[in-house]
């Protein structure tokens, strides 16, 4: 530990080139390489360890993950030409082998939405690729619900899109137990989506139909309650007695109506007549 520690150290009180290297060019990055060692040479910037701090600090974002913990300690000696190499290897790829990457090697197995489509960018680069296709390519590459979600809003930029995935990801993550990749997918489709909003569709309208149907017989049940006569209701009374009074021309038992005599139950439409006991 006590031999480890100054080796940092010394590299970090080691400063860059007061000079600051050309932008970096991913598109070229052998040319800028040698337009960087050109500029070294003609500052006198001999040092490898210098030499790697520039390049460190003249790289994009991007390509940050090629720089390595190890390269900052004294136990590398040339950290400028294994810097070097890791990013012309990464920089030699063909363009086929570029679609390759895109279409197999890079899916949501590991990481965010935001973070698969950061590795997509890496691989094209500064590159023409068509946005369009690009966009599907992306998409087909999220699990196929967050696709049935986004399928509305594709009209929308590729950095919204994925920060609505990674939403749509975080809210359906407890219910998710398989790890999604390109080759294991539901088998769910939109078709099947779009039969089940159909089937919700019915199951409501139907519903909603037979509400409608019950509705106006209530109505006219509170209609003909209304319009019959009614006196005060009588514990006394029987039930005939109470709703019509004395145009009632049934009476069941027990009741004290004055002046009834019991009849059958069954004959009871003629409460709906009028006539005298």
């Amino acid at each position: 530990m006590t031999e480890q520690t100054p080796k940092v150290l010394k590299l970090k009180t080691l400063s860059p080139p007061s000079f600051q290297l050309m932008p970096f060019w991913p598109d070229n990055i052998e040319a800028w390489f040698c337009y960087a060692e050109a500029d070294f040479s003609e500052h006198g910037v001999i040092d490898t360890r210098a030499q790697f701090l520039a390049v460190v600090k003249a790289l994009p974002r991007e390509f940050n993950r090629y720089v390595t913990p190890s390269m900052f300690t004294s136990d590398v000696s040339d950290p400028y030409e294994i810097l070097k190499r890791s990013i012309l290897k990464r920089g030699d790829l063909t363009d086929r082998q570029r679609l390759d990457q895109l279409f197999n090697n890079i899916d949501l197995q590991h990481g965010s939405a935001t973070d698969m489509l950061q590795r997509m960018r890496e691989v094209i680069g500064l590159r023409t690729f068509d946005e369009g296709l690009f966009k599907q390519l992306f998409l087909s590459k999220l699990p196929q619900q967050v696709q049935a979600v986004l399928v509305s809003f594709q009209n929308n930029g590729l950095d919204e899109l994925a920060a609505s995935a990674d939403r749509i990801l975080e809210i359906t993550k407890p219910s998710t137990t398989e790890v999604f990749s390109v080759k294991e997918r539901p088998h769910t489709t939109q078709n099947d989506i779009t039969d089940l909003c159909h089937t919700l569709t019915r199951y409501l309208s139907l519903r909603t139909d037979r509400k409608r149907s019950r509705t106006p017989r209530r109505s006219i049940s509170r209609k003909r309650s209304v319009s019959r006569p009614r006196e005060t209701d009588n514990p006394d009374w029987c039930w005939y007695h109470n709703q019509y009074g004395k145009l009632s021309r049934n009476c069941r038992k027990p009741c004290n109506f004055p002046n009834t005599k019991p009849t059958d139950s069954k004959n009871n439409s003629g409460n709906f007549q009028a006539g005298t006991r």
